[in-house]
């Protein structure tokens, strides 16, 4: 078996051509791609003549390539790697250069804030990534990109600040392009970077009678589905659907002699409470029937226990949160068809409630999620226990939340979904559930 380094006749349009290995044996022969361009006129003997722009680093490149090859070889002679090994190895490429060593070195026309802001970016992008080790330029492809941004949606980052990290990457891609280091030039597109919605970045207003429409309108049970769920994150402080996921269920009574149930979540590391009344339960229910109804045969690892009444997601999964994430980017989409908006308008919607009630200052900061209210939720002497739960029936009050419930009911039974209160006392396991609501 060979394994010889070739220049590609193909030029592309920036007249530059790829740098490629050739694997040939025996009725064997395989082609695989580097990360190297260079102009096919400079390429001699083995190397890349002065005339070449940036033909220190790409000289670089091809002598890293060379001992790229010879471990191959080395390895497949060996009998250490098999040849699937080989060509993985081969086509994992090398660390051309880390983002952050080409930053600290191109970035120096710009302030040292600015840089700071370019290097804090990469951070980002590595975490929302959940990638622990060292980025490196051919980590800025399409692929790491689109993950990166529906990601960072399903986190609640804010589509304005999500455009911002984009926009220092696209800056960081088009500087590398320019030194052949990355050649792809269809990273970016119009798609990837959004317009920001005026109408959403004000506060609108949404009306009661839009998500009765909503309701009226759903066709299947996913769109319900969201619209359930875009209430209840209203209902529950202007939840995001990652809180969504990994809320906990408390009860009063390991903390006092109250038999009330919370739910409890953090938001920017302050304890966020929503206590349970018959309102909020039937809405946990609901979305919990639908859940199983479509979930358990495919999915049943992301759904909470069948008799956990009042959690809708597995926590243990929940920390595996890729697993989530394909499943809100469906139901995305369907509440920006629906209604307009994403799910990050539930927050707005609740904010904007609490800025317009006549509350306490204290009581308002504990409600927007600036105070963590841990030692005075439980407390039912102090008085804003009272302003804080009269706040929470006000809510439900002016969104007309029992309305809601009885209409997605309603819609949930014409679309073949059966009504808990009916049938929940027979069901002595979640595959007696299923086996129930598919007759129904």
């Amino acid at each position: 078996m060979r394994i010889l380094i070739k220049i590609s006749s193909y030029r592309n349009k920036n007249n530059l051509s790829n740098i490629y290995f050739d694997i040939k044996g025996t009725n064997y022969r395989k082609k695989i791609k580097t990360e190297l361009y260079v102009n096919k006129d400079n390429y001699i003997k083995d190397g890349i003549s002065k005339t070449e722009s940036n033909h220190i680093s790409k000289n670089i490149l091809l002598e890293k390539l060379k001992l790229q090859k010879i471990k191959a070889l080395e390895n497949l002679n060996s009998g250490k790697w098999k040849l699937s090994q080989c060509e993985k190895y081969l086509k994992n490429g090398i660390e051309v250069k880390s983002i952050e060593s080409f930053i600290n070195k191109n970035f120096n026309d710009v302030s040292i804030f600015t840089k700071k802001d370019y290097l804090n970016t990469i951070g980002v992008f590595r975490k929302h990534l959940e990638i622990n080790r060292e980025l490196y330029l051919k980590d800025l492809n399409r692929v790491n990109l689109v993950q990166f941004k529906a990601n960072t949606q399903f986190n609640g980052i804010k589509i304005s600040s999500v455009n911002a990290y984009l926009k220092k990457l696209k800056v960081i891609v088009n500087k590398a392009r320019k030194q052949d280091l990355i050649v792809n030039n269809k990273i970016f597109d119009n798609n990837l970077i959004e317009k920001t919605n005026k109408k959403e970045s004000t506060v609108r207003k949404i009306k009661v009678t839009e998500i009765e429409k909503a309701i009226f309108n759903s066709k299947d049970i996913y769109e319900l589905q969201a619209i359930s769920l875009f209430i209840a994150m209203i209902i529950f402080k202007g939840m995001t659907p990652i809180e969504m996921v990994k809320y906990k269920h408390i009860k009063n009574s390991t903390i006092t002699n109250s038999n009330d149930n919370y739910i409890v979540y953090k938001s920017k590391g302050i304890n966020r409470f929503v206590k349970f009344n018959e309102n909020i339960f039937k809405l946990i229910q609901i979305i919990k029937t639908s859940l199983y109804f479509t979930h358990f045969d495919k999915n049943p690892e992301i759904l909470a226990a069948y008799n956990n009444e009042y959690e809708l997601f597995n926590l243990n999964v929940s920390l595996e949160i890729k697993k989530h994430k394909n499943l809100w980017n469906i139901y995305q989409k369907k509440i920006k068809q629906l209604i307009g908006v994403s799910f990050r308008m539930a927050n707005t919607i609740y904010i904007d409630f609490i800025n317009n009630i006549e509350i306490s200052h204290q009581a308002r900061e504990i409600l927007v999620g600036k105070i963590d209210a841990s030692e005075i939720i439980f407390d039912q002497e102090n008085l804003l226990y009272h302003q804080i739960n009269g706040v929470q029936k006000k809510m439900e009050i002016e969104f007309q939340l029992s309305k809601l419930i009885a209409l997605i009911e309603n819609k949930m039974t014409l679309l073949g979904v059966i009504n808990l209160d009916d049938k929940v006392k027979r069901f002595q396991t979640p595959l007696d559930f299923i086996k129930n609501i598919s007759k129904a």
